[in-house]
């Protein structure tokens, strides 16, 4: 059985599953099982399926490599063989076998595998892990290949290869290959072949050995003519013996049964083990509530923005994005940090809330959908936020930096985008998982055992901690239980509702005009404070405080002091403070004395003093007021503009209609459809699950029908279907790996065919280096000229 039968053999679920496990072997979908297989043997794909291996599973794939196709192991090695090969526990080795069978970079034939089964290494996995895997060379076979008859019958002399007593075996093999070749092999990789022929090795040769046992296997080449000298003699003598072989000119190579018989069969010194990190034990009560506590403050200042954009737009920089001015204006307005400004307005984006408007000149805008995620309860909002950020693809982080070129980057850059960004959250998040509290270094640590191949930057893991602890995901260095929810794709809003504390609907009044919320205040009392106060502080208590600025913003809104006051009683605990009452009367007895209108605006009052001095201030010189009558005042100016500019000189006027009614003052929030772009997608639902394992299953099993259709069930390669570049790649690859013989279908220079029979010996950067097996010639051949490979 070669892979490409393997694969045949692993059934409809079985192919189900592996186009699960790589979904890019499924797109988009291959054509028939021999076009698979090549897939799955490519360079990329096979990077692909390696990233997320941990440091052990890597040392089991690498222990196969290595074993497979030596003297003593021809058909690869068992699990239990591995597991003496690498030191490490049987059952472990057995899981991180299954891992890689599930993944098809290791296959078996038979399939399913016995629990004695030989596990086979994939084509195209020494392309990705090179050529010495373990650190060990060539195996035996391939280097004695690359000898002459001659030189083959002088080595049997040398070693002291026992004589055949077979009279009639034969002198070659089925495939063209002198049979002193298999048997030279299995002889010199006998340890105790080895041991005698270093017993009678000249000084030196022993200290030649030991300084390429564990890598690299290759080593500086005496060059002909040089002086006689002791490391000269001993290399010659090991090149004679078959202890060494030459990989080129200039090289020596240390065979693979060699240096594992050096090793004392061990591929590797010691088993990978997974890092000693000792967590720390945060009580679950302190997690959750300060999870709780920044998940609810996140929500808060995403509320906060949608309402500033709202109102008024942000304008976006030329290339796209916010300036770096307008969000340390936005920070300065949230009273937050730059960092977790940007970390708000990259959430709001990526969760559909805020977009570009289109407009000639850009502004950054809420979108429809922030008034419905305005109305859902702070649990679902928070999910929304958390869930968008997890997803997202933007490195947050390096806002504030500057590229190539020395621009400073601005949030929602289109140059933050990383492709690999979700990923590296994801892992981050899930080395907190299964552990307590852990700070950043252990966590490094833990991914670096987990993804060896693909170690995270320690500045990333770090940016993605404080994100997360910023989102309320993480709290003290430890997962929350709705951060757990949200890594596992459940319900983390109902997770986070069941965290937060009851919500307080009373407010503490004090003397001095402040008040305090000892909680979470209800979304009324939330609204009034809102409206009505100034916020303090925050923290286990929300302390406020009641201004002149902060009364006369809710008297704006069309309250008139009665109603405040009233709203005001009803969640206060006790009745309201004297100064606050009187705060709130005087500011309404001031307020609306002033009446602005439009001529293109006037203003009115009662007192002809009030409006006096407001002619000759140079300050509204540019409104250009003049008078109309003793108690009026016309203004060359818009209506708004001018209530502004006589708020700004510590007057309280309010707008009036034509008919002299008080007009609220405000606007409509600004809004827009919320557009297709980086938006992050929901998390599949479970019927979206079910509608892709049926997709998966109806691909696999239309693989499998065409290839009976086809009648390729019998063959690896069926020999009247030429085989395109990609495909022959991925033959040549699979026929290299089971050291199998083809016909390889050539076109020359001058456009002329020719077919040949050669063994593939590798396959890598564009070229194919193969044997000619009728010309004992080895030769090297591009890519591009081959025509057809088949068997």
């Amino acid at each position: 059985m070669g892979f490409t039968q393997h694969l045949r053999a692993r059934g409809e679920d079985g192919l189900a599953a592996l186009l699960a496990l790589r979904p890019d072997l499924a797109s988009p979908p291959p054509s028939s099982i021999r076009a698979l297989a090549a897939r799955a043997s490519g360079r990329t794909s096979v990077e692909r399926a390696l990233a997320p291996l941990d440091a052990l599973t890597l040392q089991v794939l690498e222990a196969v490599l290595a074993l497979a196709g030596t003297a003593g192991h021809p058909s690869g090695p068992t699990a239990a063989e591995v597991a003496r090969a690498t030191g490490a526990d049987l059952d472990a080795v057995a899981a991180a076998a299954r891992t890689l069978l599930d993944r098809s970079l290791l296959w078996s034939d038979p399939w399913p595998v016995p629990d004695d089964g030989r596990l086979r290494p994939s084509p195209g996995l020494e392309d990705v892990l090179g050529p010495y895997p373990a650190g060990l060379g060539p195996t035996l076979t391939a280097t004695l290949r690359r000898r002459t008859p001659q030189a083959l019958e002088r080595l049997a002399v040398d070693t002291a290869l026992p004589a055949s007593t077979d009279d009639a075996a034969p002198a070659t093999t089925a495939d063209g290959e002198p049979a002193l070749v298999g048997l030279l092999a299995t002889h010199l990789a006998a340890p105790a072949t080895v041991e005698r022929l270093l017993d009678d090795a000249p000084p030196g040769a022993r200290r030649v050995l030991e300084a390429l046992t564990w890598g690299p296997p290759v080593g500086q080449a005496p060059q002909p003519g040089g002086p006689t000298s002791p490391v000269r003699t001993a290399v010659q003598w090991l090149l004679r013996h078959g202890l060494l072989a030459m990989s080129d000119t200039q090289h020596a190579v240390l065979p693979r049964e060699i240096g594992l018989a050096l090793r004392g069969d061990r591929t590797h010194a010691s088993p990978a083990h997974a890092p000693e990190v000792v967590p720390a034990v945060p009580d679950p009560a302190v997690v959750a509530g300060d999870g709780a506590r920044h998940a609810e403050e996140f929500v808060r200042l995403v509320a906060a923005l949608v309402a500033m954009w709202g109102d008024q737009p942000a304008s976006q920089v030329r290339t796209g994005g916010l300036g770096v001015r307008e969000l340390r204006r936005l920070a300065v307005r949230l009273e937050v940090t730059d960092a977790v400004a940007a970390l708000v307005v990259e959430v709001a984006e990526a969760a559909g809330l805020v977009g570009d408007d289109g407009a000639e000149q850009p502004s950054l805008v809420p979108t429809t959908e922030a008034d419905t995620w305005l109305e859902r309860p702070v649990g679902a909002r928070w999910h929304a936020l958390a869930r968008a950020w997890l997803a997202s693809d933007h490195a947050t982080w390096l806002v504030g930096s500057r590229d190539e070129g020395g621009t400073t980057r601005g949030a929602l850059d289109p140059e933050l985008r990383r492709p690999w960004v979700p990923r590296l959250r994801t892992t981050t998040l899930g080395a907190l998982e299964s552990a307590g509290a852990l700070d950043p270094e252990q966590v490094i640590e833990v991914l670096r055992w987990r993804t060896p191949r693909t170690p995270p930057a320690a500045h990333g893991v770090q940016a993605v901690l404080a994100e997360a602890t910023a989102l309320g995901v993480v709290g003290a260095g430890a997962l929350t239980p709705p951060g757990r929810a949200l890594l596992a794709g459940q319900d983390a809003g109902a997770a986070l509702e069941a965290e937060l504390p009851a919500a307080v609907g009373h407010v503490v009044l004090q003397g001095d005009l402040t008040g305090i919320v000892p909680g979470r205040p209800s979304p009324d009392l939330a609204a009034l404070l809102e409206l009505a106060a100034q916020v303090e502080s925050r923290g286990a208590a929300l302390t406020v405080r009641f201004t002149e600025t902060s009364v006369r913003r809710a008297l704006d809104t069309g309250v008139d002091a009665q109603d405040l006051l009233e709203r005001i009683a009803a969640h206060a605990h006790g009745a309201v403070p004297q100064p606050l009452e009187y705060l709130i009367v005087d500011v309404a007895r001031r307020h609306g004395l002033l009446r602005v209108g439009t001529a293109s605006s006037y203003v009115r009052a009662e007192d002809p003093a009030l409006l006096a001095g407001l002619l000759g201030d140079r300050a509204l010189a540019g409104l250009h007021l003049f008078a109309l009558a003793p108690t009026v005042i016309a203004a060359q100016a818009p209506a708004p503009q001018l209530a502004e500019a006589l708020r700004e000189r510590g007057l309280a006027p309010v707008l009036e209609g034509p008919d002299g009614q008080v007009l609220v003052l405000g606007q409509a929030p600004h809004r827009i459809r919320p557009r297709r772009g980086r938006r992050a997608a929901d998390a599949p639902a479970d019927d979206a699950a079910e509608a892709r394992d049926r997709r998966l299953h109806r691909l696999a099993g239309d693989l499998l029908a065409g290839d009976r259709r086809r009648g390729e069930a019998d063959d690896d390669i069926d020999p009247g279907d030429p085989a395109g570049p990609g495909l022959a790649i991925g033959l040549l690859r699979e026929a290299a790996a089971e050291h199998r013989p083809v016909w390889l279908q050539l076109v020359g220079p001058d456009g002329s065919t020719s077919r040949r029979r050669v063994r593939p010996l590798r396959v890598d950067a564009g070229r194919v280096r193969v044997l000619d097996l009728d010309r004992e010639a080895e030769l090297t051949v591009a890519v591009h000229r081959i025509v057809d490979v088949t068997p």
